[in-house]
């Protein structure tokens, strides 16, 4: 191995008497919550060419499962180059019920095992493991997004709330959706706007300079001090903290537009409608709706689903985003009494635009 290779891996170099095993366990990391399952990946490779390693997994110091580490490591063969068999050496399990205990903290243990020519073990990981019966509260709105890690910090707000905190890409989407939203809703100088769940202001600092009010909402207070920082300066706009429930703080018949983009993902459906038929008691006759989801039926929105899917569901977030369908969508804007309704399909997103009857 390169004196740099020893250098990038000293830290998961497990010496084993005459041989020397190195690995490391990705996931999961300590204290992981599971209901159903736990994933385990990781690599693990005997530095001499001849060792035959084998990675047990332990429950309180019970041997429960074992796999061979042979699954293709590019990145592992590209640092430890010269090291015959590193470019194979990852592996995974998942470890079920079946095994793990109904309840309770456990621990599990990681290690890999050299059976020759020189026998030794080395422990990969040593990690708490809960079962976790019940889900977050998903409905619990506002104390989700005031978690300090979900929006504590305007880089996890960011995060949060774009996917990335990249000021670049954060500062192009905003201007993307802003544009979309002017043009669609037909938002004119004139017009008092509200954005439901305006996060950190990452549309709201786009789109205010085009209409003569606008409100930011959101059931988090920690969201809300971000927006304000990001709209800090700018005279024609207000906030109003949101209960989770309704647009209480809203005068009916006081707005000309009302959107809410890249928050539906976020609520139980129910509660999708409920701001849809609370945007219409807010909106003046000819009042404008803008809403959107990432969309199922799109190949992008089921690749987002799929990859969602595939998460142990105790390790979902409570904030976690669902799709919509854009059958979805229209009805509640129908249901709700909105007419002159668009539906608009893009890549990942729908997007259901209407209008309050005169």
């Amino acid at each position: 191995m390169s004196e740099l290779a020893q250098k990038v891996w000293a830290k998961t170099l497990l010496w084993t008497g005459r041989n020397a095993i190195i690995g490391a366990i990705e996931h999961p990391s300590d204290d992981h919550p599971y209901s159903a399952w736990i994933d385990v990946r990781g690599w693990a490779i005997g530095l001499d060419a001849q060792s035959a390693l084998t990675v047990e997994f332990l429950i309180d110091e019970k041997l429960v499962h074992s796999v061979t580490p042979n699954q293709p490591r590019p990145d592992v063969g590209a640092r430890l180059a010269g090291v015959t068999g590193a470019d194979r050496c990852g592996f995974e399990a998942r470890l079920t019920t079946s095994v793990l205990p109904w309840q309770g903290t456990s621990v599990l243990t990681v290690r890999a095992v050299s059976e020759s020519p020189h026998k030794g073990q080395a422990i990969l990981g040593t990690l708490r493991i809960r079962r976790q019966d019940t889900m977050p509260a998903r409905g619990n709105y506002g104390g989700v997004w005031d978690d300090q890690g979900v929006s504590g910090s305007i880089v996890n707000a960011r995060i949060s709330v774009a996917g990335n905190a990249d000021p670049e890409e954060y500062s192009r989407s905003g201007e993307s959706t802003a544009t979309d939203i002017v043009e669609h809703a037909r938002v004119t100088t004139n017009d008092t706007v509200l954005e439901i769940g305006c996060g950190t202001g990452r549309i709201g600092i786009k789109l205010a300079p085009r209409c003569g009010h606008w409100i930011g909402s959101d059931v988090s207070q920690n969201m809300l001090r971000h927006a304000q920082d990001t709209l800090r300066g700018m005279n024609n706009v207000s906030f109003v903290h949101l209960n989770g429930t309704d647009l209480h703080g809203i005068a009916d018949q006081s707005l000309d537009v009302a959107y809410c983009s890249g928050v539906f993902m976020h609520l139980d459906e129910w509660d999708r409608y409920r701001y849809v038929v609370e945007a219409r008691r807010a909106l003046k006759p000819g009042g404008r709706l803008y809403i959107d989801n990432f969309n199922l039926r799109s190949a992008e929105g089921w690749a987002l689903f799929e990859d969602l899917y595939h998460l142990e569901p105790a390790a979902r977030p409570p904030n976690i985003s669902r799709s919509s369908t854009p059958e979805e969508l229209l009805t509640y804007a129908e249901r709700a009494g909105f007419t002159e309704i668009r539906v608009l399909t893009r890549g990942l997103w729908v997007t259901v635009v209407g209008t309050k009857p005169a």
